[in-house]
C-alpha cells in the first residue's frame, strides 16, 4: 500500500542531494516514471528531489506549500485507490497536519504534490500511520495532547473523515502497525503512562496490552522468521525487548539491550543472518544480531 522503496537507485557513492537543515524525513518512492525523495526540514521548508537521467543525479523538483506547518514531526507517503497522497505531520500548536496529493497535469505546469486536506489543528500531532482493513483506509493520528484520532476514508467525498478515538491512551508519540495472523495491531509509545498495545475489533481499536513505560520515544514491531517482537525504547532505561505469545496472544518480557535514547529500530536480514539497526540521539548507534540457540542438546 506505501510507496515502493527504492532498492536500486541509481545514486554515485558519496553524492549529495542537498544540505539539510534538521532534517526530520527522508523518503524515497517511485510514481509513474518519477524517482522521487521528499525530505521534511524543521527550517528552509520541505522539498521533493527528482532524479535526472541525463544529469545522473537528483535535482529539485518542487518545494512544498508549508503555510500551515509549524513544525513537522512526521510524514507519510500513500496510495489509496490508484492516487498517491503524502502527509506531514505538525507538532507545533500553531500548525496543522496536511494532506497533500499528487497531481500530474503537464499542460497546466501542475506536478507534484498540493495541499489536498488540513487536518488537526492546534493539537501538537506527533506520528501517523495509515492502514488497510476491511477494504478500507483509515488515518492514525497520534498527539501530546489528546487521544488518538482515527480517520476513515470516505470514497464519495475522496476526504478522510473522524471516525473515533483510541482511549485510555495518552501523550502518544509514536504508532506503528502490525499484523500477527491476519489481526491489525497499533504499537502506541507513551512518554508519559503506559504504552499500549491495541488490535481492531468491531470497526474499532480496543487495548489489548499495557506496557509499563517512562520516557518511551518508540515501540517498534518486528519479526524474525515467526517470531513477533516489539521493542520499547526509553531515554531513562534500557530498551525492553518484548517477544509475542502465541497462546496468550499478548507479549512477554524477553530481554534488555542498551541503547541510549534509542529512536528506531530497522530490522535487515540476509540469507544466513538478521540484524537490528538501531539509532540513538544520545549516543553511538548499534547494531545487534539476532540468533536462534537450540537448547535441546
Amino acid at each position: 500500500m506505501k510507496g515502493k522503496r527504492l532498492n536500486d537507485l541509481p545514486i554515485l557513492p558519496g553524492e549529495c542531494i542537498s544540505t539539510g537543515k534538521s532534517v526530520v524525513g527522508c523518503k524515497s518512492f517511485l510514481i509513474e516514471n518519477h524517482i522521487l525523495i521528499i525530505v521534511t526540514q524543521l527550517f528552509g521548508g520541505s522539498h521533493i528531489y527528482k532524479f535526472d537521467e541525463q544529469q545522473n543525479n537528483f535535482t529539485k523538483f518542487q518545494t512544498i506549500e508549508v503555510f500551515n506547518i509549524s513544525k513537522p514531526n512526521d510524514m507519510e507517503v500513500f496510495q489509496m485507490d490508484g492516487d498517491w497522497y503524502f502527509l506531514i505531520v505538525d507538532s507545533s500548536k500553531a500548525g496543522m497536519s496536511t494532506l497533500y496529493k499528487w497531481t500530474d497535469q503537464p499542460d497546466r505546469n501542475k506536478t507534484g504534490f498540493y495541499s489536498y486536506q488540513f487536518l488537526h489543528e492546534w493539537f501538537r500531532d506527533t506520528d501517523a500511520e495509515v492502514v488497510e482493513v476491511d477494504g478500507k483506509f483509515y488515518l492514525v493520528l497520534a498527539s501530546r495532547s489528546q487521544s488518538p484520532a482515527v480517520y476513515l476514508w470516505n470514497k464519495s467525498t475522496l476526504k478522510f473523515i473522524f471516525h473515533s478515538d483510541i482511549p485510555n491512551v495518552d501523550d502518544v508519540v509514536a504508532v506503528k502497525a502490525f499484523r500477527v495472523d491476519g489481526e491489525l495491531y497499533l504499537a502506541l509509545a507513551c512518554y508519559i503512562g503506559d504504552s499500549k498495545v491495541v488490535k481492531w475489533a468491531n470497526k474499532q481499536f480496543t487495548e489489548v496490552q499495557a506496557l509499563p513505560s517512562r520516557g518511551a520515544m518508540i515501540l517498534q514491531p518486528f519479526t524474525f522468521a515467526d517470531r513477533h517482537y516489539l521493542a520499547l525504547g526509553s531515554d531513562y532505561s534500557f530498551t525492553q525487548i518484548y517477544l509475542w505469545d502465541a497462546e496468550t496472544k499478548t507479549f512477554h518480557k524477553f530481554k534488555d539491550i542498551y541503547v541510549q535514547s534509542p529512536r528506531s529500530f530497522t530490522v535487515v536480514s540476509t540469507d544466513r543472518r538478521s540484524f537490528i539497526f538501531s539509532s540513538s540521539l544520545k549516543g553511538k548507534s548499534i547494531v545487534f544480531e539476532h540468533v536462534f540457540v537450540d537448547l535441546s542438546l
